[in-house]
């Protein structure tokens, strides 16, 4: 390796040192110094062997003193420079032999490493494949339904053998098919809704129960459940569905079942004592009725009287009040006791059909606005001594509901009275609003407070019958029960949320009523 160094450090030192040049250097010497000679020797008389001495003499000491500065001393550099060359050429040998070593301890420790990372890397495809395997035997053998669903496209990508029970066609047809291979167009419509809703939100998705008619023909209740899962390095929709039908049909029965032993039960507890307690409670409201006329007749009469004194003699006090104050709430007072009475009439009227196994009118139809603001007037005192902050906030134009106002009267005033309880402080407010459903077109009646909330731990046993927090202030635990049976029977629903220390609303939708409907209920009003 030594020998095939060339110590070339630039252009010119190699011109300098080269045996050319050297040669041109002598030889240009020696012709100068000969040229001299021979002028010095042509210009006198020849000389004798003094000169001839004298002549070399001075040959030699020129050549000399040229090839000591042009050859000599050049040629020491050129050995001093390799030598220095050849200290750094050992130098940096080792240095390269200690970087072999450390490059070469690098290697083998990334070999190491990569060795390692190759059997961790086999070992898991060993337990991915036992992995795989497993999957399979419980994607063939399970007794679910499993259906792969790609959540690009909603393509059925594989189905287990029960799929093909349950479905009635084989794997070929169902995955050539799509969702349309598995029902109907309606429960497709149900299927890719929940699908959606799987891929955009990447949460479950869950159909309790729907309806599907499997060709040919024949129709079947089937839940499905369904979830985002990795699968072989791409994301796959794992779904199950399950005939439930034959459960259903049994649920069914024992509901049927259980609403006629409830029947028959009301009809021989109550059957006895319906008549006379309606006896006992018509009595004394026949007499509010009555009295309550009479008032309001004598009420009529008076104003005129007393208005004249007022404006003769000035204000005076009237039951805690003023009379300025007075005259405009009294004929309210008077109302509202009428109209409680006629509410207990109809109290009556219901208690005395609760042993018929009948519902409200299906045809029925109700202004909401109206209900509201009856209700509200049935508990304006109760209202007006616990809150100070009590809202309606009704929609103009609301179209009508389906069902009866009575009932519904009941549904509202039981959560009013619910809202006020549980306001800490008169300073705390209730407000009830309607609206209309942009989405679903349902009829909406909210009743929010500004109360104590719900706690979590409870918030699902709320509306359970005889479940109560108030029963050290008689509270029996139906109001939200009943409430809640009064909407499902109208074909709506309630729902609420609640935030522990700032308050509680509640939302009741109904359906909205039909024109038919409307018509129907205006002819029978006329």
């Amino acid at each position: 390796m030594k020998k095939k160094v060339v110590l070339l450090s630039d252009q010119n030192t190699a011109f300098v040192l080269s045996p050319l040049r050297l040669m041109y250097t002598l030889l240009v010497c020696i012709f100068l110094i000969e040229t001299l000679v021979m002028i010095l020797l042509e210009s006198e008389e020849p000389v004798g062997w003094k000169e001839t001495l004298i002549d070399s003499s001075l040959l030699t000491s020129s050549l000399f003193v040229i090839l000591y500065y042009s050859l000599f001393k050049p040629l020491m550099l050129l050995v001093n420079d390799y030598k220095l060359k050849e200290a750094q050429l050992k130098t940096e040998q080792d240095h390269l032999e200690q970087k072999v070593q450390e490059r070469t301890a690098e290697l083998n420790s990334a070999y190491l490493a990569l060795k390692a990372e190759n059997d961790e890397t086999l070992r898991a495809r060993a337990a991915l494949r036992e992995s795989e395997d497993r999957f399979r035997q419980l994607f063939e053998q399970s007794e679910d339904a499993i259906v792969l669903i790609s959540p690009m496209d909603n393509a059925i990508l594989d189905v287990n053998p029960t799929a093909e029970h349950i479905f009635r066609k084989q794997r070929a047809e169902l995955t050539t098919g799509g969702l349309t291979a598995l029902c109907d167009a309606e429960g497709c419509k149900l299927l890719a809704s929940a699908l959606d809703q799987i891929s955009q939100e990447n949460s479950p998705g869950t159909i309790e129960k729907f309806n599907c008619s499997i060709p040919p023909g024949e129709a079947r209740t089937l839940s499905f459940h369904g979830k985002k899962i990795p699968l072989q390095g791409s994301e796959v929709i794992y779904t199950t569905f399950r005939d439930i039908t034959t459960r259903t049909h049994l649920e069914e029965q024992a509901l049927e079942i259980q609403a006629r032993l409830i029947q028959a039960n009301r009809m021989t507890s109550l059957g006895t004592m319906v008549s006379s307690v309606a006896h006992e409670i018509n009595n004394p409201n026949n007499f509010l009725l009555m009295n309550a006329g009479i008032i309001k007749q004598a009420w009529d009469d008076i104003v005129p009287v007393i208005e004249g004194h007022f404006h003769s003699k000035g204000d005076f006090a009237v039951a805690q009040s003023m009379w300025s104050e007075a005259r405009s709430f009294l004929p309210e007072a008077i109302d509202g006791i009428q109209q409680g009475a006629f509410r207990i009439s109809d109290i009556v009227g219901n208690l005395k059909a609760f042993g018929r196994d009948d519902r409200f009118d299906r045809e029925s139809v109700a202004d909401v606005n109206a209900v509201v603001q009856l209700s509200a007037s049935i508990l304006s005192h109760l209202i007006s001594i616990s809150t100070h902050r009590f809202k309606l906030e009704l929609v103009e134009g609301l179209p009508l509901a389906r069902g009866s106002a009575r009932q519904l009267e009941q549904v509202v005033i039981n959560l009013i009275q619910n809202a006020l309880l549980a306001l800490p402080d008169a300073e705390h407010g209730v407000r009830v609003v309607t609206g209309l459903d942009p989405v679903n077109g349902q009829v909406l009646i909210r009743v929010s407070d500004e109360g104590s909330g719900i706690p979590p731990e409870i918030a699902g046993r709320i509306m359970e019958p005889f479940f109560t927090t108030r029963l050290e202030r008689g509270g029996t635990g139906l109001g939200l029960a009943i409430s809640s049976t009064i909407v499902k029977e109208h074909g709506g629903g309630i729902d609420f949320t609640s935030e522990p220390g700032k308050g509680t609303t509640f939302t009741v939708r109904l359906c909205r009523a039909s024109l038919s409907e409307v018509k129907s209920s205006e002819k029978r009003g006329n």
